[in-house]
């Protein structure tokens, strides 16, 4: 398992990502008529096809790919899904190039590994559309999930991700309430969610719905909160209104509420933080701020947010990390459920039965042992892969000593969530 130390590493220094897992594959691509350039990670593929989703971003680096990549090994694999991990990404702003050309060139660029080898899905700075673009020119709706209604997709503008961080916070919330692991009321608890993209503001929506209080969020431009806690409807509905184009600060209905820069988020009061915003701002700089705000609780809702060494710090301050594999697998569970053409429906009821369900195992392994869920998530999804990467390699007797070794509580999936 490579650390996370850093956010870059040299293109000279791919090779030493390599080990035991993988990467199968880190292809760099380059179109001369658009400069269109990307990188494709395919991490694993023991369970299935890599699955990974399309940043297009300008601080895209194949180094954060490889990372993404690996994030989605774990997050299929605990999720008991037959995907590997896999993860794409486009180095440039989607909003000052051609964005349809550039996604068209890529697809092209990466045609020979997709569907086989890597199945690809929206991610910061792609949509549905791009989805339809990129299907179009693999020439198979398998390519990708994501995909507008009219192709036979589950849109993640739904809000499949953000569905699955509010039923992981829930989840959680009564398992600790339970057994008196965090002095917090749930429904008194205050909520701070760095980030009001696709996943943060349906992670606010359904926590919302939920009764819970979120009393801070924020954008790339600014932060809101007000202690009495926010409202998320009314804030969704501006959202809405001005079909997400528009910034915090010049919301016309939020006069109410104090604007702040958007790094005050950090400093605001909070028992819990769900960072939903990009990789790595959970770090030595920020985490002391989050510390002094009294957190007790921080639901990773985006990937890879926190470094190794900012978890570390909040570890040995008492704060309970629930990790990203774990919580944000409801975009990656909805996914699949598209990929064998379901419902709409279907994917939000498997996504609340899948994370209901892995939380509830992953926390109770985790109080049972004493020891922190991403230790306790990381090894049974290593499990997994180790026991798919044995029968890849034929390793029959091997692998069935493996299966049988582990012990599995089949009484979590009879539990009503």
């Amino acid at each position: 398992m490579v650390l996370i130390t850093s956010s870059k590493v040299e293109l000279a220094d791919l090779w030493s990502l390599a080990d035991e897992w993988g990467p199968e594959k880190i292809i760099l691509v380059y179109d001369p008529d658009t400069k269109m350039r990307g990188v494709l990670v395919i991490d694993n593929t023991a369970m299935g096809p890599g699955k990974g989703g399309i940043r297009f971003q300008p601080t895209v680096t194949p180094y954060e790919i490889f990372l993404l990549a690996r994030t989605m090994t774990w997050k299929c694999a605990l999720a008991g899904l037959p995907f590997g991990g896999a993860k794409a990404g486009i180095i440039g702003d989607p909003a000052k190039v051609d964005r349809v050309a550039w996604v068209r060139a890529f697809a092209k660029e990466i045609k020979p590994y997709v569907p086989l080898q890597y199945v690809a899905a929206t991610d910061m700075g792609t949509t549905e559309m791009d989805m339809a673009i990129f299907a179009h020119e693999i020439g198979d709706m398998k390519a990708c999930t994501g995909k507008p209604v009219e192709l036979g997709g589950i849109p993640h503008e739904l809000g499949t991700t953000g569905y699955g961080v509010s039923i992981a916070l829930d989840t959680t919330l009564k398992l600790m309430e339970k057994f008196n692991l965090l002095d917090i009321d749930p429904k008194e608890a205050k909520i701070a969610i760095q980030g009001f993209g696709n996943v943060g503001s349906y992670t606010a929506k359904f926590l919302d719905e939920l009764g819970y209080k979120i009393v801070a969020v924020n954008d790339v431009s600014a932060c809101i909160y007000d202690e009495n806690g926010l409202d998320i409807p009314k804030i969704m509905k501006e959202l809405r209104k001005l079909r997400r184009t528009i910034k915090i600060p010049e919301l016309s209905d939020l006069e109410g509420y104090g604007k702040e820069p958007r790094d005050k988020i950090y400093n605001i009061p909070v028992d819990i933080f769900i960072p939903a915003a990009g990789s790595f701002t959970i770090n030595e700089e920020t985490v002391p701020s989050l510390i002094s705000s009294g957190v007790k609780l921080i639901v990773e809702a985006a990937n890879i947010p926190t470094t190794s060494a900012a978890e570390k710090i909040l570890r040995d301050k008492g704060v309970w990390i629930i990790p990203d594999f774990l919580v944000n697998a409801g975009g990656v569970i909805g996914s699949h459920i598209e990929y064998i053409g379901g419902t709409e429906k279907q994917a939000f009821d498997y996504i609340r039965y899948k994370i209901t369900n892995n939380v509830r195992r992953i926390l109770m392994k985790s109080f049972e042992m004493g020891r922190w869920p991403r230790e306790v998530a990381l090894e049974v999804a290593k499990n997994r892969v180790r026991k798919a990467m044995l029968l890849r390699a034929g390793a029959i007797e091997v692998a069935t000593e493996a299966y049988a070794r582990e012990e599995y509580d089949y009484s979590f999936e009879s539990e009503e969530s």
